[in-house]
This record gives structure tokens, C-alpha cells and sequence, in this order.
């Protein structure tokens, strides 16, 4: 069976319904699921930069919560925040039906376009939610990127 893609212009707010997400600047959404390529060079990835600083902040502050050593927190954060991880994660939760993939890759999203892009997705909802890392760490959370147990 063949799914029919979500138009490009629908994908925002289909991706907010379907993780029942709510931006208020559906700007930062748009660019967060845009790769490079696809308008400008740039694509998501200064929002990828921001969201992976924030992901290893979010690890470090719950290793620090959870009396973690200082090697079993670099070890969680090394983990969970690797592009691997998050490829894993983003493909499990479909979230590459969501991504406006750089023509010249054709429809299928490689590993690196959605690490990226699981990065920006953490990096808009932290500008969006006015850097407040509490309400970040539930799209953190909902991503499934959370310390292990």
C-alpha cells in the first residue's frame, strides 16, 4: 500500500496535530522541517545547532538531577544526542513524512537530513516556547530522547 505524501504546504500543521504540538510561531515549525537545499543553503540547521545544544543541556541538567557521575552523564548525553539516535528515533516516529526534502534527494530522507532535522524540531520549539527548558523537555520527552532508566 501506498501512502500519498502530505502536501508540503499541510506538513506544519499536520505534524503539530499529529504530535498534538501547538507553535505559535508556525515559522520556526516550517523552517524546522525544511532541510537545506530546499530554499536557501541554510535549510534547518541553525535551528539543528540550537536544538542540539539544548538536548545536551536538557541531558546534562537530568544527569545532574539524578546524581549521575560526571562520566555517566558524558556517556547518556554521547548516547542520545548521537546523530544515530536520533535518525533511529525520527524514522520510528515518522517524522520523515513530515520533512521538506531537498529536491535533488528525491523523496526518501537520509539518516543525516533527520538527525537534523529531529535537532531543529527541539531547536524551534525552544525559541517558540521562549527558552524555557521545562516546556521544551516535554517535546524532548515526546521525541523519546529522555535519560535512561
Amino acid at each position: 500500500m501506498t501512502l500519498t505524501p502530505i502536501p508540503i504546504d499541510d506538513r506544519p500543521s499536520a505534524f503539530q496535530t499529529h504530535f498534538n504540538l501547538e507553535f505559535h510561531n508556525t515559522a520556526l515549525i516550517t523552517e524546522a522541517l525544511r532541510a537545506s537545499g530546499v530554499i536557501d543553503r541554510e535549510g534547518n540547521k541553525s535551528l539543528a545547532h540550537i536544538g542540539d545544544t539544548v538536548l545536551q543541556l536538557s541531558l546534562q541538567l537530568e544527569g545532574r538531577a539524578r546524581r549521575a557521575t560526571r562520566e555517566q552523564i558524558n556517556y547518556a548525553t554521547q548516547q542520545i544526542a548521537a546523530n544515530v539516535n536520533l535518525t533511529k528515533r525520527g524514522f520510528a516516529l515518522g517524522i520523515d513524512a513530515y520533512i521538506w526534502n531537498n529536491p535533488s534527494q528525491g523523496n526518501s530522507v537520509s539518516p543525516k537530513v533527520m538527525a537534523t532535522t529531529m535537532e531543529a524540531i527541539i531547536g524551534a520549539a525552544f525559541l517558540d516556547m521562549n527558552r524555557d527548558m521545562a516546556e521544551v523537555q516535554s517535546i524532548i520527552d515526546a521525541l523519546g530522547l529522555v535519560w535512561p532508566e
